[in-house]
């Protein structure tokens, strides 16, 4: 008997000489404690295909975090139509669109933007921070179309002798039109006007991400001609000039090539009036009424 508890005895003391000290336990304790309390990092969790059923735990703890933010509801209530027979309901002071006066004007949309008009029936202009980015394109596009409005007449009326001229092969399509996707032709370009279509505009975009948003849109910093205006009042003038002239040169570009499109036949012969002499036009429609006779 006392064998066996000198035994035990020996073996508990050996015990505590391999076991942590009384700190090192406490120390333990402490971190242990302190890693408890602090809230653990929890990484966002999308689910844009509703791919979590409903009584996942992640749905029902509410852990799954929306892409976007929702956008806050207008209470603004209008009636244009005087429909509300209790006027207390409808909102007073309401600013309403110039170009669309049964609807309330966009909140970002307030004048000042050049060739604004209160025109946004697709809500475009509800981002602030992305309404640049649509301008700035708008304006390219603009640029683009007026070139292209004045370029695609030319060449249905020019191309041809000059080609002549120079030896080489027209690229006009059946009835001189121009090439384009719909018409065709497109492979018929040389492919130097292409790569140098594609590093003019390379180097224009490089322009435009040098200088950051510190630049208006649409401003590369090239006026040799001073049209931008001497002052506020003229740049103003002048830039929706543009924006406006733009505007319709893209819808007249767009009208070029469903017309050619569905007619088979080059605007300037369609409509003669507008991209020939008049005295060609005269002998035109004397010819088509001497032999319709």
């Amino acid at each position: 008997m006392k064998f066996s508890t000198l035994v035990l005895v020996t073996f508990g003391s050996n015990a505590l000489a391999f076991s942590p000290r009384s700190n090192d336990i406490k120390a333990t304790k402490t971190q242990a404690t302190s890693v408890a309390d602090n809230e653990p990092i929890r990484q966002p969790i999308f689910d844009p295909l509703g791919l979590y059923p409903t009584n996942s735990h992640e749905r029902r703890f509410g852990m799954i975090s929306a892409l976007e933010q929702p956008l806050e509801k207008d209470e603004t209530v209008i009636d244009p139509l005087s429909l509300y027979k209790d006027e207390s309901q409808v909102t007073r002071d309401v600013e309403m669109s110039p170009s669309l006066p049964f609807l309330k004007r966009p909140e970002h949309l307030d004048g000042s933007l050049p060739g604004d008009r209160g025109f946004d029936p697709f809500n475009f202009a509800s981002d602030p921070s992305a309404m640049a980015w649509y301008r700035d394109s708008e304006i390219k596009h603009a640029r683009l179309a007026m070139l292209a409005a004045v370029g695609w007449p030319l060449a249905e009326l020019a191309h041809k002798s000059i080609a002549t001229r120079f030896d080489l092969d027209p690229v006009l399509g059946i009835g001189g039109r121009v090439p384009t996707v719909l018409n065709g032709g497109l492979g018929l370009t040389n492919p130097l006007f292409w790569v140098s279509a594609i590093s003019a505009a390379a180097a224009l975009e490089f322009v435009a991400t040098k200088n950051g948003d510190s630049r208006e849109p649409g401003d590369f910093g090239f006026d040799p001609l001073s049209l931008a205006g001497t002052n506020g009042q003229q740049s103003v003038f002048v830039r929706e000039a543009e924006i406006f002239n733009g505007r319709l040169a893209m819808l007249a570009i767009t009208g070029f090539v469903a017309q050619e499109f569905y007619t088979n036949t080059a605007v300037v012969n369609q409509t003669p009036i507008f991209f020939k002499p008049f005295s060609d036009v005269v002998a035109h429609f004397l010819g088509a009424g001497g032999g319709s006779i």
